[in-house]
């Protein structure tokens, strides 16, 4: 029985928002840095295995050069492309999900009825909820080239959590400052955390 299995040892991360000269033929290779696996195997089976990239400015701006390259966009396009991207990065964390069950019905994050409770946790331990869980519907030639741990199995899942401060009675969420980030999906089955773990 595995109570929630993730990689060991991920390499950690820069949550520094610097500007990078990334190329196209870098995407892969920061893609796979910003993305984390992990699952839940029970006697029922695989209750849950998810895979998530972490949209940050950093993921965003190889993004912008793959992207670019692939639709032939003209530079002015890029820069449109490349600020709105970078705008989405300072309002949102934003996680684009791929997850899969044993059973399909166990595979509705989006749902109010859900048994999952979805959660990004900072390194003091403070949670927030999502302010969206989106379904997208993505065409399958784009998704197998940009986010390739889509599978025919698999559900996608755009994850959304708010950057800007809340009203709450304990200690603020202090997201990437605090040096980690944890993507939580919790449910009596057990649980998955994804780790992003500063430099």
């Amino acid at each position: 029985m595995c109570g929630g299995c993730a990689e060991t040892n991920p390499l950690p991360v820069d949550f520094a928002d610097a500007t990078r000269a990334y190329r196209a033929a870098d995407y892969p290779r920061v893609r796979d840095g910003w993305t984390r696996r992990g699952k839940l195997i029970t006697d029922a089976g695989t209750v849950l295995e998810a895979s998530a990239t972490f949209k940050t400015s950093d993921f965003r701006q190889a993004y912008v050069e793959y992207y670019g390259d692939a639709y032939g966009l003209s530079e002015s396009d890029r820069q449109t492309l490349r600020q709105s991207q970078l705008e989405a990065a300072s309002r949102t964390f934003e996680f684009h999900v791929c997850a899969e069950s044993t059973n399909f019905k166990w595979n509705d994050l989006e749902k109010k009825t859900s048994p999952w409770r979805v959660t990004l946790v900072d390194g003091t331990g403070v949670e927030i909820s999502p302010d969206s869980i989106e379904t997208p519907k993505l065409p399958e030639l784009y998704e197998s080239q940009f986010f390739p741990m889509r599978t025919a199995f698999s559900r996608t899942y755009v994850l959304r959590f708010s950057r800007a401060p809340r009203d709450t009675e304990g200690p603020p969420f202090a997201g990437t400052a605090s040096g980690r980030l944890i993507l939580r999906f919790a449910s009596p089955a057990g649980r998955v955390d994804l780790v992003w773990q500063g430099q």
